[in-house]
């Protein structure tokens, strides 16, 4: 009974913990929805396009939605339809609800000061 007690308690202490821990984001992410084109490869190695437009964003990333399956650590390349930018990213967070599109958190692999710029 102790054992299972003790791992009762250490539970306990990782989601407090979790639940207190700070951003870990380098820079503040804002909502805004900028249509994107992202570029990948799928699990079967064949590239791959889909249009999709942002949740929120940030100098160093953003949050996005896919239907193609991805995984943390893949590399994926954005193009903002606005401005015509284009920066690589690697995907950071993989949120995948039992059914649907994919909740997608992308951080570019370079600063990208002026990717979200319009002008």
């Amino acid at each position: 009974m102790s054992r299972i007690w003790e791992a009762l308690r250490q539970a306990q202490k990782h989601r407090s913990r979790s639940k207190t821990s700070p951003d870990r984001r380098r820079t503040p992410r804002r909502p805004e929805s900028v249509p994107l084109l992202v570029y990948g490869s799928g699990p079967d190695k064949q590239p791959f396009h889909e249009e999709t437009e942002t949740i929120n964003a940030a100098e160093s990333g953003c949050l996005l939605v896919l239907a193609m399956p991805v995984v943390q650590g893949q590399r994926l390349f954005l193009a903002n339809t606005r401005n015509q930018a284009e920066r690589e990213c690697r995907v950071v967070h993989v949120s995948t609800p039992p059914r649907g599109k994919s909740r997608i958190g992308v951080a570019f692999c370079a600063p990208a000061p002026d990717f979200w710029r319009t002008s």
